[in-house]
C-alpha cells in the first residue's frame, strides 16, 4: 500500500535547541503537516556538518536541552510526546554508510571501513564529469568488512537509540550505498 506523508522538514541548526521548537511543531500541525523530518540530530564530527556524524549515541550540543546527556535525552523525548500531540509523527535522517572522518569508530574497529592504500576512505559521488569527496567522512564497508555482523549490529544499536528517543521513522541517507542485503 502507497503511503503518503507531509512533511514539514525542521532543520536543527535554524531551529535551535529543543526548547524552542514548541513554535515550530504548532506551526507544522496548524499547516496541515502531519510529520516532522529532523536532519541528523546526533554529535558531529570536526566539520561541524550534520551528516558527519562522530557520536551516535550522543545528541548534537547545537540541540540538546540539559546540562548531562541523561537530560538532554529527556528533552528531546519530551519534544518528540509535545509532536505526537499535535498530531505529528518525528522522522529523523538515519546515517548508516558514513561517519565522520575523526569518530573514535576508526580506531575501534578499522575493519568496518573501506580502506584505499593503507588509509580509510572518504565517499564520494558524481556531479556530472565532476568526483565530489567528502573528505570529512568515513566510508563504512557494508560490502566487505571482516566483521559485518559487528557493523550491522552496532548500527542496529543506533536505530534502537534513535526509537528510544521517541522517534516514528526514518529517511535513510545514501542509502543506494547500503547494499540492499543489509537492509533485509
Amino acid at each position: 500500500a502507497f503511503v503518503c506523508m507531509i512533511l514539514y522538514n525542521l532543520f536543527p541548526p535554524l531551529a535551535g535547541h529543543v526548547k524552542d521548537w514548541s513554535p515550530h511543531l504548532r506551526r507544522a500541525a496548524d499547516l496541515g503537516f502531519d510529520s516532522v523530518f529532523l536532519n541528523p540530530v546526533q554529535y558531529p564530527g570536526y566539520s561541524g556538518s550534520l551528516y558527519s556524524i562522530k557520536d551516535y549515541f550522543r545528541l548534537n550540543p547545537m540541540i540538546a536541552d540539559g546540562p548531562t546527556q541523561r537530560e538532554a535525552e529527556a528533552a528531546f523525548r519530551q519534544c518528540v510526546k509535545e509532536a505526537n500531540a499535535l498530531g505529528l509523527k518525528v522522522i529523523v535522517d538515519l546515517v548508516i554508510s558514513h561517519c565522520a572522518f575523526d569518530s573514535d569508530l576508526i580506531r575501534k574497529h578499522p575493519e568496518w571501513f573501506v580502506m584505499e592504500k593503507g588509509q580509510v576512505a572518504h565517499p564520494w559521488c558524481m556531479d556530472g564529469e565532476k568526483k565530489v569527496v567528502w573528505r570529512d567522512l568515513a566510508q563504512f564497508d557494508h560490502k566487505h568488512s571482516r566483521d559485518r555482523e559487528g557493523l550491522y549490529r552496532f548500527l542496529f544499536k543506533v536505530v534502537e537509540y534513535l526509537l528510544g528517543l521517541g522517534i516514528s521513522g526514518f529517511r535513510c541517507d545514501a542509502a543506494y550505498q547500503v547494499p540492499a542485503a543489509f537492509w533485509r
